[in-house]
């Protein structure tokens, strides 16, 4: 009797669902006059707010800024989801300084405003009124330490710049001189 039950259900869930694993054996759907792109499901991806050429343009600054302190640290960029879209290690600097640029970016990015504003608030145990941009998933490594900025155009966060390696205050030296090429 039972061995018939499951029978009888297994051939209903068979029944039910082949339809949609028969279609998968086809071609995938091609998306609206996408020259041999597949279509995918869900919502369209984000628009891209942070070019590689102006990261790339960003960081130099930052790290010609480094230099000239005889620095160094690690310069991270990223975009208004928290990917990165530039990153570069100088020769000798500090393991840590890797997560620490990054995360100090994505802090930037997440409050809307220069990291150290947020470790005041945070050392002083006093509320700080922030714009949350909320970073993709991935993206959680937050250092919300002194040396990360975010980059604003329009007047929305677009972007953050991120640098750590050196003492804080430096940190935010640097990430600034790559803000500030790009402001001119």
């Amino acid at each position: 009797m039972l061995k018939k039950f499951l029978t009888m259900h297994a051939f209903a869930v068979i029944t039910l669902l082949a339809p949609q694993f028969g279609s998968a054996q086809g071609p995938p759907p091609q998306a609206p006059g996408g020259a041999g792109q597949v279509a995918r499901g869900g919502p369209p991806p984000p628009k891209q707010t942070m070019d590689v050429a102006t990261a790339k343009k960003m960081v130099a600054a930052a790290e010609a800024a480094a230099l000239a302190a005889n620095a160094v640290v690690s310069i991270a960029v990223v975009d208004s989801t928290g990917d990165l879209v530039y990153f570069e290690r100088m020769d000798g600097a500090p393991a840590r300084a890797v997560t620490s640029s990054q995360g100090k970016a994505r802090a930037a990015l997440l409050f809307g405003k220069p990291t150290k504003e947020v470790q005041d608030a945070i050392t002083a145990g006093k509320p700080i009124a922030v714009t949350i941009t909320n970073p993709a998933a991935g993206a959680w490594e937050l250092t919300p330490a002194q040396g990360g900025l975010p980059i604003i155009k329009d007047g929305k966060v677009v972007g953050a710049i991120g640098a750590g390696g050196s003492a804080p205050a430096n940190d935010e030296k640097f990430a600034q001189a790559g803000i500030d090429v790009i402001a001119k």
